[in-house]
């Protein structure tokens, strides 16, 4: 697995040089195309033969704000990026940004998106949006927290493990990441009754699928508390961690509305970037 295309999500908002920043340091590292894409905010339900918007009509008059200012979010993208490293191009869509980037994901390894920020209200109609790229686009999603951290080139990673198809696919999209990190630690929590042993096989094959890969990982099993998301993040703190990784949504997503769960916790409250795949 390498990362030859990068999408990152353009848009006015104060943690998008932020995000850009990562985007750009993550796409010299690995020799990725960085592809930076705005969202006018138009749905294609309005233009569903592309956008047409008659110079002088009210239609334009309506949507020529929104185009404008997705036109100056991808000047102040290319702006950030002259100082960058990384081989960069652009995408103005006539889309909502939520299903706009999703669909734009098909053609990329990896997405970069902002953690919400309840705090902001932008006119993109962009709401829980890393929530939706995660399930809507197939792509992993590196989500960089409102606390707009810089760069490591080399962080310590933290690499949940369930056993679940979506840690499994979380683990795979990750290895670019995996192989530059200054450590990898596989942490799996244990509910009341899972025996560590049932484990055992399980990590041996992990270890060699990882080290097949220029990965060496510590492995840690550690007991479950009341919200393994708040766990999972406490660890990554006390680890010294730059980075987690894990699976998203491994419950079905009815429970997740009802009770929450770890990836909801982890998309809410993570203070370093989060790499997270469905």
């Amino acid at each position: 697995m390498v990362y030859r295309t990068i999408l990152v999500h353009v848009d006015l908002s104060r943690h998008a040089p932020a995000r850009y920043r990562m985007a750009a340091a993550i796409a010299a590292a690995h020799g990725a195309h960085l592809l930076g894409v705005a969202m006018t905010g138009i749905s294609r339900a309005v233009f569903p033969k592309g956008f047409d918007a008659p110079p002088g009509s009210l239609s334009a008059s309506h949507f020529a704000p929104l185009v404008e200012q997705a036109r100056r979010a991808l000047d102040e993208y290319r702006s950030a990026m002259r100082d960058t490293a990384a081989n960069y191009d652009t995408r103005l869509v006539h889309d909502m940004a939520d299903d706009g980037l999703a669909r734009m994901a098909r053609f990329a390894d990896l997405v970069v998106a902002s953690q919400d920020d309840p705090d902001e209200a932008l006119t993109d109609g962009a709401l829980d949006l890393p929530e939706y790229l995660i399930l809507n686009s197939s792509r992993p999603v590196l989500v960089v927290p409102r606390t707009d951290p810089a760069p490591d080139p080399a962080p310590s990673v933290l690499l949940a493990w369930d056993g679940s198809k979506e840690a499994a696919f979380a683990t795979s999209a990750a290895l670019p990441l995996l192989r530059h990190a200054r450590a990898v630690t596989v942490a799996r929590l244990c509910g009341d009754g899972e025996a560590e042993r049932d484990y055992t096989r399980e990590q041996e094959e992990l270890c060699a699928y990882l080290r097949r890969h220029g990965v060496e990982a510590k492995f840690l099993t550690l007991p479950l508390g009341q919200d393994s998301g708040a766990d999972l993040l406490a660890l990554a703190r006390s680890r010294g961690c730059g980075l987690l990784v894990m699976g998203c949504y491994g419950h079905t997503r009815w429970r997740e509305l009802c009770l929450g769960g770890a990836s909801r916790t982890v998309l809410a409250d993570a203070t370093i970037p989060v790499l997270l795949a469905h």
